[in-house]
């Protein structure tokens, strides 16, 4: 098996800082771009490979990178805003001044239906969920936790966030994405914000 990188990937890692660079510019938080530009690479790649031939010449390697980020920026910005108003659903406060005993029953359900749904979840998918929507961990924080990639993680944080979908008063097959939401977590350690 040959190892040695195709030229055109050592021509993308000649780009590593300036697309991180852009990254931290663009979203103004440096582990955010650390993840994307990883992910950036990790999706090049696996384009490049999955081409014809495998390991098909990339003729402008920095553009490829660099579109491929500014999608996963464009992603990120989705999801989070989705995520957002998703939550904003969920945690709507009433317009009275105290809770009313049928409101707390409503709420204490909901709660319920929550932590019932994460309780029936895999373990490994309830754990990056809680990781990082909860416990703000980013996705190669809650990978190393967890022992597994961070597409893996990203993956199952997705599947959670689908599966908890409903509880937010979303319908099935609508556009939203769910939102993040507050179970008692199972991982004990927080990670730092």
């Amino acid at each position: 098996m040959d190892l040695a990188l195709p030229t055109w990937f050592a021509d993308c890692l000649a780009h590593y800082g300036e697309l991180k660079r852009y990254l931290q510019r663009r979203l103004r938080n440096a582990e955010d771009a650390a993840d994307l530009t990883q992910a950036s690479f990790e999706r090049v790649f696996v384009h490049a490979q999955a081409g014809p031939g495998q390991g098909s010449v990339v003729h402008n390697p920095r553009a490829l990178l660099f579109g491929v980020a500014r999608n996963l920026c464009v992603d990120m910005a989705r999801r989070r805003a989705v995520e957002d108003e998703a939550l904003r659903r969920l945690g709507a406060a009433p317009a009275e001044p105290a809770p009313s005993a049928e409101h707390e029953s409503i709420c204490r359900q909901a709660v319920t239906r929550l932590l019932d749904r994460l309780a029936r979840m895999p373990h490994r998918r309830r754990d990056a969920f809680v990781l990082v929507r909860v416990l703000g961990c980013t996705h190669a924080e809650a990978a190393a936790r967890l022992g597994s990639s961070v597409a893996a993680v990203e993956k199952n944080v997705v599947r959670a966030a689908l599966d908890l979908r409903d509880l937010a008063g979303l319908q099935p097959g609508s556009d939203v994405a769910p939102a993040r939401t507050l179970p008692s977590a199972p991982v004990t350690a927080e990670c730092a914000a």
